[in-house]
């Protein structure tokens, strides 16, 4: 999606994409943010893909310094409308993967939520790049994408027929996206540079992605969710 296709969600956002941080039905993000935070102070958080704000809005408390950062200025500016009480946070409207180059190492903990799923790989490359280079030593990323273990239930139980073709590419409302299987995700980080510490389903509501919960089924769609630690 170009920059001009994603601002057109800007008014309509929390009913148009699915935002994790609220749509979650599990407490997942606070255990990663806890994690994350403990015993430290004085950090920085860096929000790559930042969406409307949902993360920052939620859990900025916890940061002396916040940068958000999305391609579209009107999702930025709703986002600095949503978190006008951050008065410690700056929102940048540009391209995520330009952004260490403006940046530098500075974050004690990067956040990229559903962003690095772009069908083409150059493009994953750049962004998973980005994150190492924002993200400090030592210091930690948390990150969601998709679950093509997910993808591959909702098929199976008929709540879904989207087609799906190598390389985890699904097509979902037209448009190709990058869905991770569990061990594809854990070799994909360590050879960024990370090691993940915690890794785990955040569910969400079949509701989000336009879907009717299976009769009888128990289950729910969910993203994979890790906190991984840059190397020192």
């Amino acid at each position: 999606m170009n920059r001009v296709e994603w601002d057109l969600h800007a008014a309509k956002f929390e009913s148009l994409v699915c935002d994790i941080v609220t749509d979650e039905t599990n407490g997942q993000m606070p255990r990663f943010v806890a994690a994350a935070c403990r015993s430290r102070k004085n950090l920085e958080l860096v929000d790559l893909g930042c969406g409307v704000g949902s993360f920052v809005k939620k859990f900025g408390h916890r940061f002396e310094r916040i940068t958000g950062i999305d391609f579209a200025p009107r999702i930025v500016a709703r986002a600095k409308k949503r978190c006008a009480e951050m008065t410690n946070a700056k929102w940048m409207a540009m391209d995520v993967c330009k952004s260490a180059d403006v940046l530098g190492t500075v974050a004690d903990l990067t956040v990229c939520l559903n962003v690095i799923t772009s069908p083409r790989e150059a493009k994953r490359d750049a962004l998973w790049a980005t994150l190492a280079a924002v993200t400090k030593p030592s210091a930690h990323a948390l990150v969601v994408v998709p679950s093509m273990e997910s993808q591959l239930m909702v098929n199976k139980l008929g709540a879904s027929a989207d087609k799906i073709k190598a390389g985890g590419l699904v097509s979902r409302d037209g448009v190709w996206q990058k869905f991770y299987e569990r061990e594809e995700l854990i070799s994909t980080v360590s050879e960024k540079g990370f090691e993940i510490a915690r890794i785990a389903r955040v569910y969400y509501p079949w509701s989000v992605d336009g879907l009717r919960k299976p009769r009888g089924s128990k289950q729910l769609p969910w993203d994979w969710g890790f906190l991984a630690q840059r190397a020192a």
